[in-house]
Order: C-alpha cells, then sequence, then structure tokens
C-alpha cells in the first residue's frame, strides 16, 4: 500500500465512526420530542443506547478492538434499534423514509463500505436493510398495519443502493490512490536512475581526467623529442600515477598549497617558480580543493610544454580576500580558445570542469602570438 492509499484509508478510519457519532446523535436527540408523550420515556432509554453505543463503537475502534467481534455486536445492537421502531417511531409518522431509524441505519450502512473489505460492507448492508424490514413487519403487525412492509420496500432498496454507490465510490478514490502511488514510484524509480547515471557519469570523467593527468601525462612527456626525464623520475612518477588511479593517493585534511603546487613543478620538463604574493610562507586549503589546483596547474603547465613552443613559465598564489588565486603565464605562441576543439580535453576536463567540482572556477586567456594566462579561483579561505 503506497503513502497515498494509507492517506485515505486513514482518513476514513478516523473521520466517518466520528460521522456516525454525529449522525446517531442528532436524529436520537430530535427522535425524542417527536413521540407522544406517553412514549417519551420508552423512547429515550432507546435513544440514550443508540448514543452510548455510537460513543463506545467509536472508543473501542480508537483502541484497536478485535474487528469481528466489534463488527458482530455493531449488527446485533442496529438490529434491536431496528426492531424498536414500535417504540420510537410515532403511529403518525407520514412515511417509513422519514424516519430517524431508517437515516441511522442508511448511514452505518455507508459507512462500512467506506471501511470494511468488500465482502463485510456488502453482507452488513444486505443484514442491516433485512433488519430495518423486519422492524417495519413488527410495528405493523403491532399497530394492525400488516400491509405496512410494502411501503418500506423502496426506501430499503434505496439503502442498498447508496451502500453500494459508496462502495463504488471508495474503489474509485482507491484506484486513484493506486494510480498516484505507482506514478510517484515511477517518478521516483527515474530521479534515483538519473543520479546514479550522473554519479557514473561524473566518476567516468574524474577517472579519464585523472588518466589524463597521470599516465597519459607521464608517458608523453617521456616520449616527447628531446625529453631529458631521468629514468628514476620516470619510475618514481609512474609509481605516483599508479598510486593516485588506485585512489590511494590523498589523505584527508588540509594541505599546503605552494608545497603541492612545488612538488607538481618537479615533473614536467617547464622551468617554473611557485611565487607568493603578499608574503611567504604555506597557504593552507582544503585538501580537495588543493589537489583540484594542483592539478589544473599540472595540465596547464602539459599544454605550455606541448603547445606553447616554450620552456618557461611563471605560476603565482595569491589571496583576495577570501578567494585564493593560482595564475600560470606563459608568453609562447598562444591561441584561439574559441577555436579548441571538442574532442580536445585538456581545457574542459582536466581545467575547468575539475575547478568547477571542487567549487572553484578556472578561466583560460590566449591571443595568437601573445602567450597564454590560465587563472584559478577558490572561493574559501
Amino acid at each position: 500500500m503506497g503513502p497515498t492509499e494509507r492517506e485515505f484509508a486513514e482518513f476514513l478510519r478516523r473521520y466517518v465512526p466520528r460521522f456516525r457519532v454525529v449522525i446517531v446523535c442528532s436524529c436520537a436527540v430530535l427522535a425524542v420530542p417527536a413521540m407522544p408523550v406517553a412514549d417519551m420515556a420508552v423512547a429515550g432509554v432507546v435513544a440514550a443506547v443508540a448514543i452510548g453505543w455510537s460513543l463506545l463503537h467509536l472508543a473501542w475502534l480508537r483502541a484497536g478492538a478485535r474487528p469481528g467481534a466489534l463488527v458482530a455486536a455493531d449488527l446485533a445492537v442496529m438490529t434491536g434499534l431496528c426492531l424498536s421502531q414500535v417504540l420510537t417511531v410515532p403511529a403518525t409518522q407520514p412515511s417509513h423514509g422519514s424516519t430517524w431509524i431508517l437515516v441511522v441505519v442508511s448511514f452505518v450502512a455507508v459507512g462500512y463500505q467506506l471501511t470494511h473489505p468488500t465482502l463485510t460492507g456488502a453482507l452488513a448492508a444486505v443484514y442491516l436493510a433485512t433488519a430495518d424490514l423486519a422492524g417495519v413487519v413488527l410495528a405493523g403487525v403491532v399497530r394492525e398495519r400488516p400491509d405496512a412492509w410494502a411501503a418500506a420496500l423502496p426506501n430499503i432498496g434505496w439503502l442498498l443502493v447508496q451502500a453500494a454507490l459508496s462502495r463504488g465510490l471508495y474503489v474509485v478514490v482507491h484506484r486513484r490512490g493506486r494510480a498516484a502511488d505507482a506514478a510517484a514510484a515511477e517518478a521516483a524509480r527515474a530521479r534515483r536512475a538519473a543520479r546514479v547515471a550522473e554519479t557514473r557519469r561524473a566518476a567516468e570523467r574524474t577517472h579519464l581526467a585523472t588518466l589524463h593527468d597521470t599516465a597519459c601525462a607521464t608517458l608523453l612527456m617521456a616520449s616527447l623529442p628531446g625529453a631529458s626525464i631521468p629514468p628514476d623520475v620516470v619510475r618514481r612518477q609512474s609509481a605516483r600515477d599508479l598510486r593516485r588511479l588506485s585512489g590511494g593517493e590523498e589523505p584527508a585534511g588540509q594541505a599546503d598549497l605552494v608545497e603541492e603546487l612545488r612538488l607538481e613543478l618537479l615533473r614536467h620538463p617547464v622551468r617554473a617558480e611557485v611565487r607568493r604574493d603578499g608574503g611567504d610562507g604555506p597557504v593552507p586549503l582544503w585538501r580537495p580543493a588543493v589537489v583540484a589546483l594542483r592539478d589544473s596547474c599540472g595540465e596547464a603547465l602539459r599544454n605550455v610544454a606541448r603547445h606553447a613552443g616554450v620552456d618557461e613559465a611563471r605560476i603565482t598564489v595569491a589571496r583576495r580576500g577570501d578567494v585564493t588565486v593560482v595564475t600560470i603565464d606563459d608568453r609562447g605562441r598562444g591561441f584561439d580558445v574559441a577555436a579548441v576543439p571538442e574532442h580536445r580535453h585538456g581545457l574542459s576536463r582536466s581545467i575547468v570542469e575539475r575547478m568547477r567540482a571542487a567549487g572553484g572556477r578556472a578561466e583560460v586567456t590566449s591571443r595568437p602570438g601573445l602567450g597564454t594566462r590560465v587563472r584559478l579561483e577558490w572561493p574559501r579561505a
């Protein structure tokens, strides 16, 4: 059972018995003054029993009484109320359809359709209709009106129609609730699938970026014409690449951005120096931010070595309020940023997306013949 079905069932379970109390009490209180003065006392006793039972029925429902025993007791009391029509309905009552007994019994029959299983509700409606007819027959015999039951048949038939309509309404609303629950569950599954797919794509992008920055970059730098990287440096770098690809490199906590950038420089043939703008000393940051800044800087240095036509760059670390800024400048041949092919992932994935994923931003500015500047920002102190 879904949440909408449960909410609907809980609403009926809570409020139908309360409405029944209101109907029974109202009918019983109004019925007593309508009786002849000589019959008011007896009618008052029956009315008091009806009111008392409705309140007791509500209390037992709230207390979680056994459903079978409660239904049996309820139908027994309703039978007694139907058979009491000779005592509670004036002999001058013009029509059976206007008696308070029929109003109470009709509401009870309708209530069973809304709060009980189909078979229980159907049997209860038929039983109550039969009990009401028996009460009419009994009153007719006592008052010497043997044909009174024939006039009551249309009203008793309408009682059954009301019960059937109530059951139909319940089925329609219940099915709509089930359909709404199914639609909500399907939407939730679709959202979960979308989140899983996006997480997988993000993991793939991260893995590809890491692969691009580690093993691929190391092999490419070692294979460049005129590369003079010592074999022991290649071995150490390859071991470090393997640790990063296996996810075992970065501990938690903070790290010194300046120190990490200086270590990163050892991986590249580009001559550069990390300069601290506005003072000396470490720049401690949240480690994921340091990793993003360090790896983005490494990709910028690889682009200098491969494309700029120079072997020198300038790296500056600065604090601008709460923003940490790293700039990588070179005086190489430059390029048109808008003309970079989509399949070239160095700028888009290894720099821009990496910084965005860490909560920062990256900006690449360059013009042919005027060099390139990569500006990395992380807006947290």
